[in-house]
């Protein structure tokens, strides 16, 4: 079964971070649907008391834009759909 990560990249300006949102096993369907979920439910930070949500597809359903705001700031997420193709660890490390 293949391994998938959501990426979670934020930032301002030309400072950005990238993380990892989420770390599981799946077809490709259900990466897509736990993308789109995470895209969905996705905190950018503790404490952030949401107001409204925005998601946008992007390209072929591997990708989603989330404009989130809050009471104080708002902010803005590219989601992407990462798959595991090759790793020096032997034995990787349990998936969720």
């Amino acid at each position: 079964m293949a391994q998938w990560v959501v990426v979670a990249q934020t930032g301002t300006g030309d400072q950005y971070r990238c993380e990892e949102a989420a770390r599981f096993q799946g077809t490709l369907e259900q990466a897509r649907a736990r993308l789109y979920e995470v895209a969905c439910t996705y905190k950018p930070r503790a404490g952030l008391r949401q107001q409204r949500r925005e998601v946008f597809r992007v390209g072929a359903g591997d990708a989603y834009y989330a404009q989130i705001e809050g009471l104080m700031s708002t902010h803005r997420v590219m989601f992407q759909l990462a798959e595991r193709v090759w790793s020096s660890d032997p034995e990787p490390s349990p998936w969720q």
